[in-house]
């Protein structure tokens, strides 16, 4: 299973907002991908992180918290499915992320540790997904 950014690269001018997805992609029975962002809050300020359809699957509500710090420029998003419902397949987003430009320069977001779980609690995908901004 591969979890990645799109677009992997982005660029913007200061003040500009900047949207991007961060998808799942081959998952067989994921039931949750718990992870904490992290940023740099002189370049990017994060406004939102939203939940994509990927975990919804099968008319599921999953379970979705967010914590977003732009003091430390660091998220925590715990994401799952509800206890005893099924794992999902395929592809799909996972969030989106929408971001503020702040200042000048190229900074990486990226996700340490991202570990993605299925029904039986075993890892089936272990990654550091990342994206680099630059702003203009």
């Amino acid at each position: 299973m591969r979890v990645y950014f799109a677009p992997s690269q982005a660029t913007a001018s200061p003040t500009e907002r900047l949207s991007v997805s961060q998808l799942a992609e081959g998952g067989a029975d994921v039931v949750s991908a718990p992870m904490q962002i992290q940023f740099d809050p002189k370049f990017l300020r994060l406004n939102d992180v939203s939940l994509g359809g990927y975990l919804s699957q099968g008319g599921q509500q999953p379970v979705f918290t967010k914590n977003i710090l732009n003091d430390t420029g660091t998220a925590v998003v715990q994401l799952s499915r509800p206890p005893r419902s099924p794992g999902v397949d395929g592809s799909g987003t996972l969030v989106t992320l929408d971001f503020e430009a702040v200042a000048r320069g190229t900074t990486v977001v990226m996700v340490p540790n991202l570990t993605v779980k299925n029904a039986q609690g075993a890892v089936v995908s272990s990654s550091t997904p990342q994206l680099t901004v630059t702003v203009k």
